[in-house]
Parts: C-alpha cells; sequence; structure tokens
C-alpha cells in the first residue's frame, strides 16, 4: 500500500507540472483508433508516462521499438532469466536506464534461436531444434559477457520448492551444492516415477510412446478431479511428443464433457493449466509438474538413445530446468528405467543425468547414487536428546533432510506414514555452524513454519537444568503438532506457499546474479512465446 501511494502521489505531481503532456495522454487513452504510435506518444510525454506506469515489462527485442533512445528514461534496467538474453538483445535496454540489474543463471538454457521459426510445423521444429542446439548452446549470453567487468553474487536460498527433494537433484548434480533448502512434511509422493510397461508394437520411435501419452493423460485428469485447487503444468521432452498429449487430452475432455474439469483447464486461472515441450518452460513453475519423457524402446524392446536436446551440448542445462518447476510434487513418467540404459553408451551429461533422476525418482528422492553424503554423527548432547523423545513417545528422525541444512530431530506423524510434523532444533553441532545469528535464530524458524512445519527448540543450558520438564514440554509441542497437521490436512493443503522472508537472501530460480532483485513478471502466450 505505501509503494502504492507513493506512485500515486507521484503521478498527480507529474500530471500538475506538465499538463499539456498529461492532456496528451489522456487524450490518446479516449481514442478508440488511429493511436499515436507508442514510441511517438513517449518521446512526447515521457515524464508522464513513467510517472502514471513506473514499471514496464517488455521483451528486449521489442524495446527499441517501442522507447526513443535520446537518453535514459529509466533509473533501472532489470533482466531476468538472462542466460537466454543475447548481449546483442540487451543493449538496447541498458542504454535506456541508468543502472543495470541482471538476474540468471548459467546452468539453465543458454540463448537460442529457434523460436522465431512460428510458421514450421513440429516434425520441421523439431528438426530445426537438433541442428541448431550444438551451435546455440556455446552462444554467450548477457550474463555470461558481464561476468568479466562486474562482481557477480550466488543467490543461495532457495524459496520455491516447498520440499527440498524437488530441488536436491539439480542442488547436486549442477550447483555443487550451493543452494540452501529446507526439508518439507510431505510424504513420498513429492517425487515419483511412472514407469510405463513395454508394449509390443508400440515403440518409442519417434519420441512420443502411445503408452505414455495415455497414462499422462490419466494422470493430468486425475489431478484435475482430485486436487483441483493446485496448478499442474506437464513438460514433455519433445515438441511431437507435448503435441500428442494436448491433442489426447483434448479427446478425453470432448468425451467427458465435466463442467467441473473444464472449470480446472481455463486459461483465466491464476496459473493456468499448460502443456510445453522443455525449450519452452524457463520461467514458469506449478504446484506440480508431470514431466513425460517420451522416448522409449524400439519394436525389439531395447533402448533407442535417442534423446533430442539431452544429447546434445547444454543437454544438462535443459534438463535443470525441466526437473526444478514444481512447488510441491514432480511426477516423471517414462517408458523406461535406469536399468534398461547403459552408463558406457552416452558420453552427454545431458543423458548420463537423466538416468541418474530416473533412479532419484524411483526412490522417491531418497537415492543420491555416488553423489551422497553420510548423515553427520551425533554428538553426546544430541544422544541424549534422541534416546529421551523416544522413551517419551516422541518418534523422532534425527539429521533430517538432504542439503547441508539438516533438522535436528524431525517427529513423524503416528499414523501417517511418511508425513512430518514437527521440527526439533537445539544449540548443537549445526546451530553453531551458521553463518549468522539472524540464520540460526530466525530465518530458518520462519521458513520451516512457512513449509508447514510445528517448531519447538530445546536449549541446552534448559536440557541439563530441567530435563524432564524439557521433555514434558516436547510431548506437549508434539501433540500440538499432530493436531495441528491433521487440522491442515482436512482442508487439503498444509499452508499458503512459501514466501521468501522480507530480508531477502536469495531467489529461488537464480543462482548466478550481480544483486538481489524482484523478480520481473513475463507475459507469456499459451505456447510460451514472450510477448511485449
Amino acid at each position: 500500500m505505501r509503494v502504492r501511494r507513493i506512485c500515486a502521489e507521484q503521478a498527480v505531481a507529474m500530471q500538475d507540472a506538465r499538463p499539456d503532456d498529461a492532456a496528451l495522454v489522456r487524450a490518446e487513452a479516449a481514442k478508440k483508433r488511429r493511436h499515436l504510435p507508442i514510441r511517438s506518444l513517449f518521446s512526447a510525454a515521457p515524464e508522464v508516462l513513467t510517472a502514471l506506469k513506473p514499471c514496464w515489462a517488455m521483451s528486449p527485442l521489442v524495446v527499441s521499438q517501442i522507447l526513443p533512445s535520446d537518453e535514459p528514461h529509466f533509473d533501472v534496467v532489470v533482466f531476468d532469466e538472462a542466460s537466454q538474453v543475447r548481449p546483442s538483445d540487451a543493449i538496447p535496454a541498458i542504454l535506456r536506464a541508468r543502472q543495470l540489474v541482471v538476474a540468471g543463471d548459467e546452468r539453465q538454457l543458454p540463448p537460442t534461436s529457434f523460436f522465431a521459426g512460428t510458421n514450421l510445423d513440429a516434425a520441421e521444429e523439431e528438426a530445426e531444434i537438433e541442428a541448431e542446439l550444438s551451435v546455440d548452446s556455446s552462444y554467450e549470453s548477457i550474463l555470461e559477457g558481464l561476468q568479466g567487468f562486474v562482481d557477480f553474487r550466488m543467490l543461495r536460498w532457495h524459496y520455491r520448492s516447498r520440499d527440498e527433494r524437488l530441488i536436491t537433484f539439480s542442488n547436486v548434480y549442477l550447483y555443487d551444492r550451493g543452494l540452501i533448502t529446507f526439508p518439507g512434511i510431505v510424504g513420498p509422493d513429492c517425487v515419483s516415477l511412472e514407469l510405463i510397461p513395454f508394449a509390443p508394437g508400440h515403440p518409442g520411435s519417434e519420441g512420443s510412446s502411445p503408452a505414455e501419452v495415455e497414462r499422462v493423460v490419466e494422470l493430468i485428469i486425475k489431478h484435475a478431479s482430485q486436487r483441483p485447487e493446485q496448478s499442474l503444468g506437464v513438460i514433455a521432452m519433445g515438441i511431437n511428443h507435448a503435441n500428442r498429449i494436448e491433442v489426447r487430452l483434448r479427446e478425453v475432455l470432448g468425451e467427458q464433457d465435466d463442467g467441473d474439469l473444464d472449470e480446472f483447464f481455463k486459461e483465466s486461472r491464476a496459473e493456468a493449466f499448460f502443456v510445453k515441450n522443455l525449450e519452452r518452460v524457463q520461467g514458469d513453475e506449478r504446484d506440480a509438474i508431470i514431466l513425460s519423457v517420451g522416448y522409449g524402446k524400439g519394436s525389439d524392446g531395447r533402448l533407442l538413445y535417442r534423446f533430442g536436446p539431452l544429447n546434445q551440448v547444454g543437454g544438462e542445462r535443459r534438463l535443470n530446468v525441466a526437473v526444478t518447476r514444481a512447488k510441491e510434487r514432480m511426477t516423471l513418467v517414462s517408458s523406461f528405467s535406469h536399468h534398461d540404459m547403459d552408463p558406457e553408451r552416452s558420453s552427454a551429461r545431458g543423458v548420463q543425468l537423466l538416468r541418474a533422476y530416473l533412479e532419484y525418482c524411483a526412490s522417491h528422492g531418497a537415492e543420491l547414487g555416488l553423489a551422497a553424503r553420510e548423515i553427520p554423527e551425533l554428538n553426546a548432547f544430541e544422544v541424549d536428546i534422541r534416546d529421551n523423545l523416544e522413551r517419551a513417545g516422541v518418534p523422532v528422525i534425527a539429521q533430517f533432510g538432504s542439503s547441508g541444512y539438516r533438522i535436528d530431530f524431525a517427529a513423524k506423524h503416528p499414523t501417517k506414514p511418511g508425513r512430518m510434523v514437527l521440527a526439533i532444533e537445539c544449540d548443537g553441532a549445526s546451530y553453531h555452524s551458521s553463518e549468522s545469528a539472524r540464520d540460526r535464530d530466525r530465518l530458518r524458524q520462519e521458513h520451516l513454519e512457512r513449509l508447514g512445519w510445528t517448531f519447538h527448540r530445546i536449549w541446552s543450558q534448559d536440557w541439563f537444568s530441567d530435563k524432564a520438564g524439557e521433555i514434558v514440554r516436547a510431548q506437549a509441542a508434539y501433540r500440538d503438532a499432530v493436531e495441528a497437521a491433521d487440522r491442515a490436512d482436512e482442508v487439503g493443503r498444509p499452508t499458503p506457499a512459501p514466501q521468501s522472508p522480507t530480508e531477502n537472501s536469495g531467489i529461488e530460480h537464480s543462482p548466478v546474479g550481480v544483486a538481489e532483485v524482484t523478480r520481473v513478471p513475463q507475459f507469456v502466450d499459451s505456447s510460451g512465446a514472450d510477448l511485449p
């Protein structure tokens, strides 16, 4: 409200200071046709327009068409998803502002040019991608181009995922465990694998198994029927596969004629349902994601190592984008398992990581292969807490989590397998390893509570001076947490989606950036192409 008030006051003041320019803008707004070109209107009344609309969002490709270059009319230009922006495309926007902020991820999609081919059919577009990926993967983005001139800062705190298993795979294999993530309270379906049995006569030789298409559509309908309050997106690894899923979904919806389902699929929803191939999904996020591999086995039952973009240079960046779009639940659908893939067959990192991700999803996010780390040993203080809580009827898991940050003790729901309810922390080794008092005393607790945990702390001084009293308090906290979890489960969702703290520590999808910035909205049409 404070920002809105300031903007309104500035808009009124500017209209009073420049009445002629304000009159021109009002006249243009009242017209029904034959408007002035936006560039001409901006040249005539730049101060009034920027006062009325202080923030302008557009594709870098249309900046020169809309904004004059006579002087920098904006204080700051912000590039989001900067790994996809070429320096030549960024220069017009940079010239029109006094300061520059770049946010992006060098481990996500590089600049590509095949989006310009809007007149291509699916088969031609697939071939176009194959031909261009090996070239475009080496294009220098504005993100890479600036690294020699400015200091970059790693934005480490990850806020999007309600459970760290949704980001752990990428954190381990692509970010060298550099992201700070937090365990969630949900059960094993947070990350799962739907394995489609091989059906002779229905090979996935064209990157789209018919049986897999059917299963994906079944999962879509099931989600829309059982969890309509949660948003859903479907990512296919190939364009043909994405098109076939969409066509089959339309057929099924036409046969069912269900008004409730129609409501779920409305494009006017805040986070509308989509089906996209992985090249068009960067920047999108949904509560639940279905990632469909599409590629499969030949008629003889042997796996065809035709993985499209994953076979190319930078294929791991494309897989990284696909596997990190979910906020609550990721379902991987595949016609083959990691056991079907020969690790020596392909040296492409994208293909190797696909095999590892199949194994990861099959284990519900528990198996990291050779990248797994041992759980830290408990000290004597922590062992004493664990043993006493167990005897007191509080079932706990010590050192719960998979990243560098683990919850000292996570208490399980007594009757719901996999459902966690209470985070118990003490001032042991993990407490003292935090970089700042703010991290260990406030931010961690706040974020765990946003994820649905009930939080309880045991101080060593209190434990040693009144152990019996601390056990009683822990039992009471556990009972309260179970009751809170049951109430939340009846409603259907644990807690509202997590938001980053007021004192922002980073951006969830932009591990590399020159500053901590607020995300700039992108306008996306149903095909995923950027619009001005």
